[in-house]
């Protein structure tokens, strides 16, 4: 069945500038496909993520690597949801698991796994627990991996965080809440996600998959109104409702879409973007984007960005007027006011 859907669909592999992603696949038509294997271009210590540190030698004569990878895999339920199963996992070389969860929409649960610290390849459960929403039939999904250290990571599905627990560590001196370290044979920092060579998604019954965006970034969904996707960043963020420690989100809330005046559902062509690469240490971007969709106008980091430490000191220029779209800032108003 998988291989008539795959011979019957567009995949594309795309090289992406949308929302500053190193990759990013996209299924063009059709519900989506069951299985997707992301191989990263080069292993994180390959410093391939960090051209940024490397460029500025910052922290100087330090360790320069960054592991702060994302994976934002987006899909769609079509059918009754009652067998659909959605797994991804993390992998070294030779198919050795760092971590991976898997969802389980029939009985509403989900579990993650570690390594084997004998045997790398065979999983084991590490934590369990049920999800707050059921899958519905016709309705999207999320789910994204992010990387924050070699043994410390961040699984999220629809917004609900897929782990538990925390450890209390410090960074110059001062405490701070982190996530567990998830078991590794290699517990020192080059072990873990340091070895990281593939992410691997695989999907059945009703749970189909469009789009994986992976890299030093931040995804929402296509189609989205500028509010939606604010309140969709917020929903996934480290500054989340009540109830969800900010230790479990994904990002600074300040990584979020501007929305423009009074026309609230276009994105203001001016928009901070989290920092890739290819950043300086401790900034970030800010881009000219299409007002509609919230990505790259010309889809030209060269074109479209500018460094946020390079715009602060030329005192935060408006430098976006090829993106200030006149007539759809009227229409916008115009049917706004038709619906009341």
């Amino acid at each position: 069945m998988l291989a008539l859907l795959l011979s019957v669909l567009t995949v594309l592999p795309l090289k992406s500038r949308g929302l500053l992603c190193d990759d990013e696949m996209v299924v063009s038509d059709g519900p989506g496909i069951q299985s997707y294997v992301y191989d990263l271009p080069l292993r994180p210590f390959d410093d391939y993520y960090n051209m940024g540190r490397i460029k500025y030698n910052k922290p100087s004569g330090g360790n320069v690597h960054n592991l702060n990878l994302a994976y934002n895999m987006f899909g769609e339920f079509s059918g009754n949801t009652e067998d659909a199963v959605i797994t991804a996992g993390y992998y070294a070389a030779n198919n050795e698991l760092i971590y991976s969860v898997e969802v389980n929409c029939g009985d509403q649960t989900w579990k993650s796994f570690a390594p084997n610290l004998e045997d790398p390849q065979t999983p084991e459960l590490y934590q369990e627990g049920k999800l707050e929403k059921a899958c519905v039939d016709g309705e999207d999904w999320d789910l994204i991996f992010k990387v924050k250290q070699a043994h410390q990571f961040t699984w999220m599905f629809n917004a609900e965080s897929l782990q538990y627990g925390t450890q209390e560590t410090k960074y110059k001196g001062k405490p701070r809440t982190r996530t567990l370290n998830v078991p590794s044979p290699d517990e020192s920092p080059k072990g873990g996600a340091a070895q990281a060579v593939q992410l691997v998604i695989r999907t059945s019954g009703a749970a189909f998959i469009n789009r994986v965006a992976s890299g030093r970034c931040m995804a929402w969904p296509y189609g989205k109104t500028c509010e939606e996707t604010k309140e969709w960043l917020a929903d996934r963020s480290k500054a989340r409702m009540e109830g969800y420690p900010g230790y479990l989100g994904l990002h600074n809330p300040h990584f979020t879409a501007t929305c423009f005046g009074e026309v609230p559902t276009l994105f203001h062509p001016t928009q901070l973007l989290h920092p890739d690469a290819y950043s300086i240490p401790q900034s970030a971007w800010v881009c000219c984007v299409n007002m509609r969709s919230g990505q790259l106008f010309s889809s030209n980091k060269e074109k479209d960005c500018m460094e946020l430490t390079e715009w602060k000191t030329r005192g935060e220029p408006f430098f976006c007027e090829y993106a200030l779209n006149e007539v759809l800032i009227a229409q916008e108003m115009a049917r706004l006011e038709q619906l009341g």
